[in-house]
């Protein structure tokens, strides 16, 4: 099952949860222009990879998503956080880690939110970045 939370409750989980994961899965674009969340600073072990890639000016699934997870070899004891722009792309990232058999949290607001759905977003939360 995937549980959705916004930063303020990931905030939280991180502290009760030791060793747990951070995966980010924006673009590198999207990384190079708007910052990466600095998870170690409150204690979570931060991963960056794309759910999805940029290709000739879209954005097609990255089919190396699911190897790249495997390579991680994230311990299946402790909880993963998936985080996107704004929740999305996350939910569906969250979901592929989920049938591995990892507990997962989905972050519905995301490194950039959108306002009026979720305002306080990992950058507006005072939350680390690189």
């Amino acid at each position: 099952m995937i549980t959705a939370i916004n930063c303020k409750q990931l905030s939280e989980l991180a502290k009760d949860n030791e060793g747990a994961s951070l995966i980010d899965v924006r673009t590198q674009a999207e990384w190079d222009q708007d910052g990466k969340p600095n998870g170690k600073e409150i204690g979570l072990n931060t991963h960056f990879i794309s759910y999805m890639i940029d290709v000739n000016e879209s954005r097609i699934i990255n089919q190396d998503f699911d190897k790249k997870i495997d390579e991680l070899k994230i311990d299946k004891s402790k909880v993963v956080f998936v985080m996107c722009k704004s929740g999305f792309r996350s939910l569906k990232a969250a979901e592929l880690i989920n049938k591995k058999g990892y507990k997962t949290f989905n972050i519905i607001n995301g490194f950039i939110c959108s306002e009026d759905v979720e305002p306080n977003c990992w950058k507006t939360s005072g939350l680390p970045v690189l």
